[in-house]
């Protein structure tokens, strides 16, 4: 695997789609300037004020991100792809990885378990995450959201939502932005996570997940809003994508994890 430096032709302004213009070490476009990451050398493409969501969603979403680090922290093993973990590398086995990748919502940890165990050498990958997580990363990153890529149309072979897609604040805006980022002959896959409503709750909780808070209008103090997989197949029909295959595997009698590969 290839790490792959991110020319400056790819990218562009995250709200406008506008190629930048460089000035000394900043990228500036019409709607700001964005910097790159002194110590690390990555680019922070979240933008100041973002129109498409409105204030009370932004805050909230802004608490969830903070409540997920701490079982990132508490329980990585649990919560991240850290390890030879066996639904990882199903997942990858299921993407068969090929040209220049998107990990859109990438997670915070240095190499998640699908792109460390990725043994193709002609494959490069891409990170976005609004968490900036452990640096330096061991693949090419950015730190931005999944409503709003900074990279042209057009530029990647796939585009991967690995458990990532029920944590934005609008899937439906993020799978437009993977459509419009994607190559023609490419595909998006997705991995989604479904949990029955009546999965027993365990009998006693970490004291840190006690502690949560559950902001305005979210569901849980995880996501703002959880959704099955017929809900995403609806929202598939609603930005025009189709899915060319699907794959189940059961985790236990109320789990189970599906893999899509969309176009």
């Amino acid at each position: 695997m290839r790490k792959t430096e991110i020319p400056i032709e790819w990218l562009v302004c995250p709200e406008t789609k506008v190629s930048f213009k460089q000035f000394e070490d900043n990228l500036v476009s019409e709607n700001g300037t964005y910097k790159k990451n002194k110590e690390y050398e990555f680019w922070n493409f979240i933008p100041n004020e973002l129109k498409i969501f409105d204030k009370k969603r932004w805050d909230s979403w802004n608490i969830l991100q903070e409540n997920a680090t701490i079982p990132y922290n508490q329980e990585s093993q649990k919560n991240l792809g850290v390890g030879p973990r066996k639904d990882f590398i199903q997942f990858a086995n299921f993407c068969d990885f090929k040209g220049l990748i998107l990990d859109v919502g990438v997670g915070p940890q240095k190499l998640p378990s699908h792109i460390e165990y990725n043994t193709k050498t002609d494959v490069r990958f891409i990170g976005i995450d609004p968490l900036v997580g452990e640096q330096p990363r061991g693949f090419s990153f950015v730190q931005g959201l999944g409503e709003y890529l900074p990279f042209k149309d057009d530029l990647f072979d796939q585009v991967l939502f690995v458990t990532s897609l029920d944590h934005f604040i609008d899937p439906v805006v993020a799978l437009i932005e993977a459509k419009r980022v994607l190559k023609k002959e490419g595909d998006i896959c997705v991995w989604l996570g479904e949990k029955d409503k009546n999965t027993p709750k365990p009998k006693e909780s970490p004291d840190w997940y006690k502690k949560l808070k559950i902001p305005e209008g979210a569901e849980d103090p995880f996501h703002l809003k959880r959704f099955n997989n017929n809900e995403f197949e609806n929202y598939l029909e609603n930005v025009k994508l189709k899915i060319v295959e699907k794959e189940i595997h059961l985790v236990d009698e109320w789990r189970k994890n599906v893999f899509y590969r969309i176009r």
